[in-house]
């Protein structure tokens, strides 16, 4: 799996009806699905985000590899966060279902909100690939 076969799957998934994506308001008033894949810079700060924000790592984190047989077992662990913008919202609850029974092996950290934090969760996708062995 690569960034944008992720970003496709999970804006598919929390899109679906009911759709549980928010939406960003850019500074020329004009309104997106609030998904944002975090690379070199993190979401602008000029633009206001309303519900559910979806962000994602542009790379994935290596886990140790092992070998097997002529190929390298890899682990790439991706990160995916739901953040819930709207005190009242209450498609955090959805979106979380939807993700664990999509990615079944995901691990899920849950951080409920309060006062000072907004409510959010942040999964760790595992997605194993296999390598070829290279000579040295």
């Amino acid at each position: 799996m690569d960034i944008s076969q992720l970003r496709e799957t999970v804006t598919e998934l929390l899109s679906a009806s009911p759709n549980l994506i928010g939406s960003y308001t850019l500074p020329n008033n004009a309104t997106i699905p609030a998904v944002y894949v975090v690379g070199p810079q993190s979401v602008p700060s000029e633009w206001k985000v309303k519900g559910l924000e979806v962000t994602m790592r542009q790379f994935p984190q290596l886990a140790p590899a092992s070998p097997l047989g002529g190929t390298v077992k890899v682990t790439q662990v991706w990160e995916v966060i739901l953040t819930q913008f709207t005190p009242s919202g209450t498609q955090m609850g959805v979106a979380m279902d939807r993700m664990l029974r999509r990615f079944p092996d995901a691990t899920p950290r849950y951080f409920q909100g309060d006062d000072i934090a907004y409510e959010r969760c942040r999964f760790l996708i595992p997605d194993l690939i296999l390598r070829p062995l290279v000579a040295s």
